[in-house]
């Protein structure tokens, strides 16, 4: 880690200044309470930290993700990392088809709000600190942010907060009944009775606006009145107990496991996948150390139909072949398996082959490996904004064995590949 330079200026000109260096990493803000941002090519991917986040996790869900029930979760606390175990979760939900893509999106968007709101109130009355981590990297595939547009957003709240005169009052304190009988003679019974439920000193007023599916600004200024009267009160409260904890039995559909979102780096041996997208490895001949002899080529695509196009096109050329039909599990899957070549469609669902090219190029094992695009959308500018994200070439659909084995040729270095390995390989006259 490195102490900023910037740390004297304000967080707008940070922000300003890691989305122009297109920033990879972790920036921590620290005053009294330490928020992280993560970053990606100067896009932010989440937002952590701060003095509540499991009940902001609890409370963004409830209210994007209504048919999750967060005190259902729990997480396997082996290899779950403490900042991000929220954004982790995310990603094996949207993978599992609990929640929607949209969802998730959503869910982040609210987090980095209140994450950065809250960093603008205590700007206010503390100096923050900025440090910046570029080994702590976060998997960017669900969305990306626009960090400006996200700070303008949160400036807005923040000032309309100030402006009513609440500055001095965090979102994250909880109001609390004192005076019981007196609300009783002023508030009609139904309005008590209301009340009464609501204000038990154990929801935030971030919490209430949740319950009560209102603006927070909205609800707190309805209570505004009781508390400069003192028939309630404010008070700190804590976080909910955190959800990462060990776990025995068998898993459930209410439980996440955490190897399922860890990034496994060690060298497997590949091997045949059975599952009904084709998602295997063929004609992956191997040493007696399991390292493969003939290139691997892996072709990150959500059809079933092209990958198995691609798939005979190159096992018919004695390659070794392996699909990976899920763009969420591609940086994982290609980490298994570490290919010599990637294909990569364009075209997919939650994650773009733009971004997922991205994502791979930060990993340092696939910073020479050739990535090339496939799409449909043959253009300039989907050519140039290709290699902008390190593509090394672009191929239109159809996937034709002409124009497949001649970028292999034309980018693989086949020298250390004992040459018989390969029983058909064509010439470059292809």
């Amino acid at each position: 880690m490195m102490l900023n330079d910037l740390a004297n200026e304000t967080l707008t000109a940070q922000l300003q200044a890691y989305s122009q260096r297109r920033f990879t990493g972790r920036l921590d803000i620290r005053a009294s309470i330490t928020w992280s941002l993560y970053f990606c090519m100067g896009r932010l991917v989440w937002a952590a930290g701060g003095e509540h986040p499991v009940r902001r996790w609890h409370r963004n869900l409830k209210q994007y993700c209504p048919q999750i029930e967060p005190d259902q979760i729990r997480l396997r606390e082996v290899n779950m990392p403490r900042t991000t175990w929220e954004y982790l979760a995310l990603t094996v939900l949207v993978r599992r088809h609990n929640i929607t893509g949209e969802q998730a999106v959503a869910t982040i968007k609210s987090t980095i709000r209140e994450v950065l709101f809250d960093i603008l109130q205590h700007a206010e009355r503390e100096q923050l600190i900025f440090i910046s981590d570029t080994q702590d990297i976060l998997d960017a595939s669900l969305t990306l942010v626009n960090p400006e547009k996200a700070l303008e957003a949160a400036q807005q709240s923040w000032a309309i907060w100030r402006n009513a005169g609440l500055w001095k009052l965090s979102p994250n304190i909880a109001p609390t009944l004192l005076q019981s009988e007196t609300l009783h003679q002023m508030t009609p019974p139904a309005v008590y009775n209301n009340l009464v439920q609501l204000i038990d000193g154990k929801s935030t007023f971030r919490d209430l606006a949740v319950r009560v599916n209102q603006d927070l600004l909205v609800v707190t200024r309805a209570l505004i009145p009781y508390i400069r009267r003192q028939i309630m009160g404010v008070i700190k409260i804590p976080d909910f107990p955190q959800i990462i904890a060990p776990i025995t039995g068998e898993e459930n559909s209410g439980i996440l496991n955490a190897q399922a979102t860890r990034i496994q780096t060690r060298c497997l041996k590949p091997r045949v996948i059975q599952t009904p997208y084709a998602q295997k490895i063929t004609n992956a001949s191997c040493n007696s150390q399991g390292k493969l002899v003939r290139p691997l080529i892996a072709c990150v695509e959500d059809s079933v139909q092209e990958c198995s196009i691609m798939a005979d096109i190159l096992t018919k050329a004695r390659y070794g072949f392996v699909s990976i039909p899920d763009s969420l599990q591609a940086v994982l899957m290609l980490l298994q398996y570490k290919p010599d070549f990637i294909f990569l469609d364009l075209v997919m669902p939650i994650a773009n082959g733009y971004e997922i090219c991205a994502q791979i190029r930060r990993v340092e094992y696939f910073s020479t490996t050739p990535i090339v695009i496939l799409t449909s959308n043959d253009t300039i500018v989907d050519r140039v904004r290709a290699k902008m994200v390190g593509a090394t070439d672009f191929i239109g659909k159809p996937i034709e064995a002409r124009k497949v084995l001649s970028v292999l040729l034309k980018h693989l270095d086949l020298s250390s590949f004992p040459s018989d390995k390969f029983a058909c390989l064509p010439d470059r006259s292809v």
